[in-house]
């Protein structure tokens, strides 16, 4: 019998969703783009590669929040920021402080979240990168268009989960900005128990798209391979990945992946990625 995790794969093309579960209540509750997919008759298996946790020491983001008007941007790096920033704000966002965004998914996430504290996003200045440059580079482009060289002296806030991509920080201290990194969460590879290591082997009986929204999603993949006791390159050769950036496509080839494409994130590219990959 097909089950929300288990779908009748005769209903139509199957994607294994891979994006952490944030919370609770995502966990009970689709994101939009996956009701959209299901509306469109791809059948979902989430299988997260990534799990949030609570940071390690809290004290830091929270103090640094506290005196959120004393920054000039903060950048929280991705929904899963967007969402733990926002449960440790005390009040309203300052509309002093800009806020930064890496691509439409953590926009939409915070001016939800805002909209939910009862403050209307558009009382701040939010600068987003765009959905064909969802990064830290298409940020730091963005940015540099709004205040050209004038970096310099501006004191910015990153809020992240602990060990990702120092680039947009880097870039902003070459530009003469004062940067402060704090963490509001944690990555973690998913828990190596039976039931996880079986529901892999399943995954892995027969051939299927993986939507890869991260490369370190794609290590910890490696990670499970190797504590089932099977090969990654051998796991992976029957397996199509659907890579949300071109740096986690390469960790897809690289991992072992059979069929590699480089699919922006928007439900209609995922859509049209599976359908043409049905009538090859």
């Amino acid at each position: 019998m097909a089950t929300a995790d288990r779908p009748d794969i005769r209903c139509g093309p199957v994607l294994i969703i891979t994006r952490p579960r944030r919370g609770a209540q995502d966990d009970d509750a689709d994101d939009a783009r996956e009701r959209e997919l299901r509306a469109r008759g791809i059948a979902l298996r989430p299988f997260p590669l990534i799990r949030i946790l609570p940071p390690a020491a809290p004290a830091p983001a929270a103090q640094a929040l506290m005196r959120l008007a004393d920054f000039d941007l903060a950048v929280p790096v991705s929904p899963a920021a967007v969402q733990a920033t926002l449960a440790m704000l005390q009040g309203p966002w300052p509309q002093t402080c800009a806020v930064g965004l890496l691509g439409p998914g953590s926009r939409v996430a915070f001016e939800q979240a805002l909209r939910a504290r009862g403050q209307a996003p558009e009382s701040l200045r939010i600068v987003c990168a765009p959905a064909q440059a969802a990064d830290s580079e298409g940020l730091w482009a963005a940015l540099q268009a709004l205040r050209a060289d004038a970096w310099a002296g501006a004191r910015v806030l990153i809020l992240r989960g602990g060990n990702g991509r120092d680039w947009l920080a880097e870039a902003l201290q070459a530009a003469g900005a004062e940067v402060l990194r704090v963490d509001v969460y944690r990555r973690e590879p998913p828990e190596t128990d039976p039931v996880t290591l079986d529901t892999l082997r399943e995954l892995l009986g027969s051939p299927a798209s993986w939507l890869l929204t991260a490369s370190e999603g794609v290590r910890n993949l490696q990670g499970l391979l190797r504590a089932a006791g099977t090969d990654p390159a051998a796991g992976l050769a029957n397996q199509r990945a659907l890579a949300t950036h071109a740096r986690i496509a390469e960790a897809a080839r690289q991992a072992g992946f059979g069929r590699v494409e480089v699919c922006p994130p928007q439900t209609e590219a995922i859509v049209a990625a599976l359908h043409r990959d049905a009538k090859a």
